[in-house]
């Protein structure tokens, strides 16, 4: 796999590049917390030639203000991804569709996979 290290202000342009050359399919995407910062991950396949390797694109946030524009109006796959990682670790995604909770009920506090989440932030009744 090929990664690149991306700024968020790049993200837009670099993933245009990787379309131009067939990297189209969305394989995942997540984020990690790092503590102070975050980092989204994309990991893209071009279904044309599989014996290509994938690409993966790593963009630092700040884990205080995660913000980056989406590439849904790029890539529509990401749709659902994007929102999960909205969901369980913060992350607002400029431009998205429908930018709302995808596995927790809208009235649920704070984002579970983020390390600065604590248990009683949330409450879920089941």
């Amino acid at each position: 796999m090929i990664k690149d290290v991306v700024l968020a202000e790049k993200l837009i342009e670099t993933a245009r590049e990787y379309l131009e050359q067939g990297y189209i399919f969305p394989v995942v995407h997540t984020a990690v917390d790092h503590g102070t910062s975050l980092e989204l991950i994309y990991v893209l396949r071009d279904l044309t030639d599989l014996s290509k390797e994938d690409r993966m694109l790593s963009v630092p946030v700040d884990a205080q203000d995660p913000q980056v524009n989406s590439l849904t109006p790029l890539i529509p796959g990401l749709v659902f991804q994007e929102r999960e990682v909205y969901d369980l670790f913060g992350v607002v995604y400029e431009g998205h569709p429908d930018l709302r909770r995808l596995l927790l009920p809208e009235g649920f506090v704070g984002h579970p996979l983020r390390k600065d989440y604590t248990q009683t932030q949330g409450d879920v009744v089941g």
